[in-house]
């Protein structure tokens, strides 16, 4: 399907008979290409030229046919104005879906014939989420610093929040989270402080300092910031921030060590992402119930979780969802006996996660490569594991997962006769709650 621009073929075409052409060549009937959204008379009209779409309708007729607004538009006198709104239209639609090339592409394309600050502003924001997305940490840094040389927080406060956001969403992404929670809780003061309504920015503010808390061991705050998200978004209907301040309540919860109310709030931010179909989120809610009925001794339960989430894993192709359920499952081998299949299905986990970039759970991995090494007599590997786990806890600074893998590490040096080095895991263990 193409997505580029004019071709030489479509040139004198009407927007109307362009969109019939795309129509088309996708296979789609006018019914098919109105969705829910729109209706087929309106696409008809379209067609023959009786009616013009606004800008975001014919957003959405082109983000169906999978072409840019260009396409449609590309060679019409449109004013400059309404050029700045259509690519800042494609930009948040792209970014709303994840497609963060397109993001970058429209934001570039919007940043060439913006000319006011705040326009300028807004797709630098943008631009910068589409490099961190994509693994451009740096990049994404120095485009949040120059959208905010642009403007002032007094004049445009949400601009300047938003901002602030992503680079908030950077430094965690960096593991810096004392720095990321002091943008975070800046974004907050802006907020109140200049009474901004965006419920769904509030929401997520809230939810981002309740991870940056918990990841500190700061557990109540965590619990109140989530508190705050989930009902911010609840009063919005925004199903999926209000699932992620249950989800955020359920692990601090679990960090805090009670079990039963984590299981309730998880099941209560499970039902949610399932009305919403976000399998992402779905698939870690339930390796998370999987992990949590496996401590309470629920084996069989965490077993058949753990089994369903890597096969709808597989099934929807998300490795990630996939490899992390897979340490739970290697923990349940473990308690059935299984040591080599436990020892196996960790470290292919904590290859995967390594690959992703998911430092937090490769040292879960670890710590089940570690206890496996363990229980087969190999304490040289067990010890390379559970230090390297330990490793990856402090460099991103999760307190919390520190303090687990620690005492953990410090039952077993106990259990070697290894006292001082148990005592001094067992300190660390302390010092980081």
């Amino acid at each position: 399907m193409r997505t580029g621009a004019t071709s030489v073929s479509d040139a004198g075409q009407t927007l109307g008979e362009r969109v019939r052409t795309a129509r088309r060549e996708a296979g789609l009937s006018q019914a098919q290409l109105a969705g829910e959204e729109l209706t087929k008379g309106f696409i008809s009209q379209i067609e023959s030229g009786l009616v013009r779409p606004s800008i975001r309708s014919l957003q959405y007729i082109a983000s169906k046919l999978g072409r840019s607004l260009d396409y449609f538009i590309a060679d019409e006198p449109l004013a400059a104005t309404k050029r700045v709104t259509f690519h800042r239209l494609a930009a948040e639609a792209a970014g709303e879906r994840s497609d963060w090339p397109t993001a970058e592409a429209e934001s570039i394309a919007g940043l060439a014939v913006a000319t006011e600050s705040t326009e300028r502003a807004g797709f630098l924001r943008m631009l910068a989420s589409a490099a961190l997305n994509q693994g451009r940490r740096e990049e994404a840094f120095d485009r949040v610093t120059e959208g905010l040389a642009l403007i002032d927080v007094a004049k445009e406060p949400l601009d300047v929040a938003r901002l602030l956001y992503v680079r908030g969403l950077a430094y965690g992404d960096a593991g810096q989270l004392v720095a990321s929670t002091e943008a975070f809780e800046t974004v907050r003061d802006i907020i109140e402080r200049y009474e901004i309504l965006d419920p769904r920015l509030r929401a997520r503010v809230a939810v981002a300092l309740g991870t940056t808390y918990r990841r500190l061991g700061r557990t109540t705050k965590a619990i109140a910031s989530y508190e705050v998200a989930l009902a911010t978004a609840s009063r919005a209907n925004e199903l999926k921030l209000a699932a992620q301040g249950f989800m955020g309540i359920a692990v601090s919860h679990y960090d805090a060590g009670d079990l039963d109310a984590a299981i309730s709030t998880y099941e209560r931010a499970l039902e949610l992402f399932e009305r919403i179909a976000d399998t992402s989120f779905e698939l870690h809610v339930r390796q998370s119930l999987a992990s949590i009925h496996f401590q309470q001794g629920h084996v069989a339960q965490a077993r058949e979780l753990a089994d369903r989430t890597i096969a709808r894993a597989t099934e929807v192709g998300d490795e990630h969802g996939g490899a992390i359920a897979q340490v739970v499952r290697a923990r349940v081998l473990l308690s059935d006996g299984d040591v080599a299949g436990a020892k196996r299905m960790a470290k292919q986990a904590e290859r995967a996660l390594g690959a992703l970039g998911d430092q937090i759970q490769r040292a879960h991995a670890l710590r089940v490569v570690a206890v496996a090494c363990e229980t087969r007599g190999e304490t040289a590997d067990a010890d390379r594991a559970f230090k390297q786990a330990i490793d990856l806890f402090s460099a991103i600074d999760d307190r919390a997962d520190l303090s687990i893998a620690a005492s953990e590490y410090s039952k077993i040096l106990r259990a070697r006769g290894s006292i001082d080095e148990a005592f001094a895991m067992l300190e660390l263990a302390q010092t980081r709650r």
